[in-house]
Order: C-alpha cells, then sequence, then structure tokens
C-alpha cells in the first residue's frame, strides 16, 4: 500500500508539474502572440473566454503540484533528511523547488491573477475607443509578457532542482 501511495504521489506531482510550468510556456509562446495578432475587436470576446478559464487551471495545477510534491517526501520516506537542510545536495535542491514553487504560486496570485481580471475590466471600454482604457491595457499586457519571462525561468529553475534532487 505504501509503494502504491508513493506511485500515485509521485504520478500526480510530476504530472500536474508538467501542466503547470508547460502551461505557462504554451500561454507565453503561444497563446499570447497569437491573440496579440489577432484585430483589436477580436481579442476582447477570445479573452473573455480563455483568462478565467486559464487562471482557474494554472491555479489548481499549481496547487496540485504543492500538495503532491509534500505529500511525495513523505510517501518517499526522506522527509527527515530536510531536518539538515544544508545536508545533501538533495535536501538543498528540494527545499530550493519548494520555495521557488511556493514563490511562483505567490507571483501568479498577486500579479497575474488581478492584470487579467483587469485587462477584461479594460478590454470592452478600449475596444469601443475609451483611449485611456486602451492605454492601461497596453501596460498591462506588457507587464502580464515581462512577469510571464520570470515564471518561465522561475519554472525553469525549479525543474533544474528536482532534476538535481532526483539524481542526488
Amino acid at each position: 500500500m505504501d509503494d502504491l501511495f508513493r506511485l500515485i504521489t509521485q504520478f500526480l506531482h510530476v504530472f500536474a508539474a508538467i501542466l503547470w510550468i508547460g502551461g505557462g510556456f504554451y500561454t507565453l509562446l503561444v497563446q499570447l502572440p497569437a491573440l496579440l495578432a489577432a484585430p483589436p475587436a477580436a481579442r476582447g470576446p477570445v479573452s473573455a473566454q480563455i483568462a478565467p478559464r486559464q487562471i482557474f487551471y494554472i491555479l489548481r495545477v499549481a496547487e496540485l503540484t504543492i500538495v503532491t510534491g509534500f505529500l511525495n517526501l513523505f510517501a518517499s520516506g526522506r522527509a527527515q533528511q530536510l531536518s539538515e537542510p544544508l545536508g545533501s545536495r538533495w535536501a538543498v535542491a528540494i527545499l530550493l523547488g519548494m520555495l521557488l514553487a511556493i514563490g511562483l504560486y505567490a507571483l501568479v496570485r498577486a500579479t497575474v491573477v488581478p492584470w487579467t481580471q483587469r485587462m477584461l475590466t479594460l478590454g470592452p471600454k478600449g475596444a469601443a475607443g475609451d483611449a485611456a482604457a486602451a492605454a492601461e491595457a497596453g501596460q498591462i499586457m506588457s507587464r502580464l509578457r515581462t512577469i510571464g519571462r520570470v515564471q518561465l525561468a522561475i519554472g525553469t529553475l525549479i525543474i533544474l532542482a528536482m532534476v538535481t534532487a532526483r539524481l542526488s
């Protein structure tokens, strides 16, 4: 039974992490450029459909990744190794990965969620000719692109930490 619990938690952890970090890469490298290439009048309706679903999806897979990561510590029997955080390369990599994952989740909650909600409010106003709304929307899009790049960098560091832990 312990092996089954470990297998399930490890699978769910890795699968959710792939969806979380991969979803970020897809959004920044595929979806956002395609959305920005669309005519402004089409962006609003499409964004209004995609954004709430995407935010919900990203937050849930991030939460699943973090929870199953903690469960995996106990399922693997290695949680006690974290009592000496600098005692092994594995402990350093796991702690670094955990801190980065929680930090990334907090960053998305604090920036991407409210900015996206604001974009959904500004979109119709900008499309209706409100120059101030359109200008603010452009600023928020720029911030979202920047924070997206930061997310990808942090996600890459998390993957590096987990690979390092796995090989330790």
